[in-house]
């Protein structure tokens, strides 16, 4: 279920919202392997919904911007309808079975209650209200955090091609692989593997979620049905814990 439900106002019914990195497109073959472990989340009984990141497109929009400066206004609108053009890749037929593309919120409803896992293409509606600044701070990692928090999700799972978060950015480390935070001490670690703009947002609403290697679908799995697994869970409260302060726990 859904964080809230009024009188007059349906519920959309979303309970998580994953956001599919586009970095997950690079690789063609793990990027269906993760497809089919979401279609078999959905199958189980959650109810999910996909914002996709905006991927390849997005990287080529990025590369024009480093010697070819674009207007805010150029690269928020170009970057936005990247991901609708991940979206529709995600829900094509060579990629998934079971995924839509939607363009309205309403869509995305209909396609839950047919059985469909949806896919927002979130250009239109992100044009009709401009909800987020057009700055290069923003990414699909906000956006996503503001739809779970305009449909009622619970959760943000994130899934991307690195095992979590990491102090220092040492990505290499093993050891320093942050196990959980929460979201108001993980602002003050900046930009991640998830943007800064999104933490603090989600912070504010009391989303949690966590940040995933797309790369190992088994784990999505195993978080949705809340097993332990490699990841960086987004609490609400709570101190940080490192993977290695984690195993002497353990042990």
């Amino acid at each position: 279920m859904s964080r809230y439900k009024y009188e007059g106002f349906p519920d959309f019914g979303f309970s998580t919202v994953i956001k599919f990195g586009g970095s997950l497109m690079r690789n063609p073959a793990a990027c269906r392997s993760t497809i089919v472990a979401i279609e078999t989340i959905a199958a189980s009984g959650h109810n999910v919904l996909i914002v996709p990141g905006g991927g390849i497109p997005d990287k080529a929009i990025e590369a024009i911007n480093v010697d070819n400066p674009l207007s805010p206004f150029t690269a928020h609108h170009a970057c936005a309808l990247a991901q609708d053009q991940t979206g529709y890749l995600l829900s094509d037929p060579e990629f998934s079975s079971n995924l839509v593309p939607c363009a309205s919120l309403g869509d995305c409803k209909t396609a839950l209650q047919k059985g469909s896992v949806p896919v927002l293409l979130p250009s239109r509606i992100l044009f009709a209200i401009d909800p987020v600044a057009w700055s290069w701070d923003i990414t699909s990692d906000a956006v996503a955090a503001w739809f779970a928090w305009l449909v009622g999700a619970r959760s943000l799972a994130v899934l991307t091609d690195v095992d979590g978060i990491y102090a220092d950015g040492d990505i290499n480390n093993p050891e320093k692989r942050i196990v959980r935070v929460s979201a108001r001490d993980l602002v003050g670690l900046g930009h991640t593997s998830i943007d800064v703009c999104a933490v603090a947002f989600m912070a504010g609403k009391g989303i949690t979620g966590a940040v995933l290697n797309g790369h190992h679908p088994d784990r999505l799995i195993d978080w949705m049905e809340g097993r332990a697994t490699i990841a960086t869970d987004i609490v609400e409260h709570g101190s940080m814990i490192l993977a290695a302060d984690n195993d002497a726990l353990v042990g």
